[in-house]
């Protein structure tokens, strides 16, 4: 972070103190654990937590001042402010207006951290990129990420969350975006949101932000994006199915990899990705757009986007004894879970689709329906065997009769399932294991049962 006067940031926060030195502001921190001398301590408070409790904690590990939304007693400054949360916004939208620096941001209903990580990958290979680490992509992390910039960046990749109406807005007003992603308009979230034209509003929020110079990068093969009004500003489409600017032709799974053909302006250049599916295809495709529009060609994107990673718990294809299992359990919707299923078919070596489930969360008044969809989908993708644990188990049982199903809280009855299916050779060499819910059902615990006893 680059250093600030304590008078800019009581300017730029339209905080309140008494204190009229000449402090300097090293860093910001919202933790208590991560504060370092030269900090300024953001009080935030939650639902469970009040941060103004903490100012003394804060000060003892080297804070230098401290944003509270309550007269605190302490021996640094207190900047006081009605609320901490809405200062933190207005320290972190000022301190962006300091960074020489161009803004990438990536919002949709699912895979934001893969493009997003497929983005920093394909700039990497010509800028210096800095990004959103882990899942910092909401109202505390976003700005969090933006203070700990400087000028040693060219570019940064943001990932934007939300869970409702409103929370795109006040990020990308904090961003200043120059490109925004926005990778697709599906289910998740529609609980809270209540349609998808409603959460088709939520993510049209970023370009509130939007340079209006900059470019807007959409997923062609979207129904909602493809139809949606999105002004004056220039955009493109990337896509597999429907006419884009920049497309993929030719897709073909070898091993691990993702080949395919990418065709810019007339030109074809051939290329693979380290992961399959095609999702995957059109994350890379948004990607590679990004790269073009900050002067990178499709060959160079290719190349930089084989030294991709996916993340943890998104997508991970390990072979143990013959057995693929895919790891994908760091969330789940309908869509992920349905794109997720068609592509089990590319991990299988002659052997059967196998799916592992648990239930999908924030789903509301849709969660009967969209869970046997989720049966369905099973049937539909050729899934052999399959079990589900959830409350919703009843609703995945009528879309797929023949399947397991246990309680919510049958945990033990599931893993022990597991255990006897790979003991009775029901899951075997050859075989492709998808093991996929939302975060909340810890399915990795069940992933380190069947790896126990392959």
């Amino acid at each position: 972070m680059k250093a600030l006067s304590l008078k800019e940031i009581i300017e730029c926060t339209k905080a309140s103190c008494s204190f009229d030195g000449n402090i300097t502001v090293t860093g910001v921190s919202s933790d208590t654990r991560t504060i370092k001398k030269g900090d300024l301590f953001i009080a935030l408070v939650g639902e469970k937590f009040d941060g103004n409790d903490y100012v003394s904690v804060a000060e003892k590990n080297g804070a230098v001042a401290a944003i509270c939304s309550k007269p605190v007693e302490a021996n640094i400054p207190v900047l006081l402010v009605d609320n901490t949360l809405l200062a933190f916004h207005r320290l972190a939208a000022y301190y962006r207006t300091l960074l020489n620096i161009k803004v990438v941001a990536v919002t949709g209903s699912n895979g934001k951290t893969t493009t997003r990580d497929m983005i920093k990958a394909v700039l990497s290979s010509k800028y210096r990129v800095y990004s959103t680490e882990k899942n910092y992509n909401n109202e505390i992390g976003l700005p969090n990420t933006i203070l700990q910039m400087d000028d040693e960046y060219d570019i940064a990749v943001l990932e934007m969350g939300m869970n409702h109406l409103g929370e795109i807005s006040r990020l990308t007003n904090i961003a200043k975006p120059d490109v925004a992603h926005i990778t697709n308009i599906g289910k998740a979230h529609i609980g809270n949101l209540g349609s998808q034209e409603n959460i088709l509003k939520a993510k049209l929020e970023i370009l509130e932000g939007l340079n209006p110079e900059g470019l807007l990068i959409l997923n062609g093969d979207d129904e909602y994006l493809r139809k949606a009004e999105t002004g004056e500003f220039k955009k493109t489409f990337v896509g597999i199915k429907n006419d884009a600017d920049l497309m993929a032709e030719d897709i073909e799974v070898i091993g691990g990899n993702t080949n395919y053909t990418a065709v810019w302006n007339g030109e074809k250049t051939r290329g693979a990705i380290p992961v399959i599916g095609n999702y995957n295809v059109l994350n890379s495709l948004e990607a590679m757009r990004c790269g073009i529009y900050f002067g990178i060609t499709p060959d160079e994107a290719f190349k930089a986007l084989m030294g991709y990673k996916s993340v943890g718990m998104r997508c991970e294809a390990e072979v143990i004894n013959g057995i693929t299992l895919v790891k994908d359990y760091y969330n789940a919707s309908p869509d992920s879970s349905r794109v997720a299923l068609e592509a089990l078919g590319d991990y299988t070596k002659g052997g059967k689709k196998v799916a592992l489930l648990g239930e999908m969360l924030e789903l509301g008044e849709f969660s009967a329906k969209e869970h046997k969809a989720l049966g369905e989908m099973c049937v539909k993708n050729g899934v052999a065997l399959s079990m589900f644990i959830g409350d919703d188990f009843d609703s995945f049982k009528e879309g797929m009769p023949e399947s397991e199903v246990f309680a919510k809280d049958e945990r033990e009855a599931y893993a022990e399932r597991i255990k006897v299916l790979v003991k009775d050779g029901k899951i075997s060499k050859g075989d492709a294991v998808l093991i996929k819910a939302s975060r909340g059902t810890k399915m990795e615990e069940f992933y380190e049962v069947i790896k126990s006893v392959l």
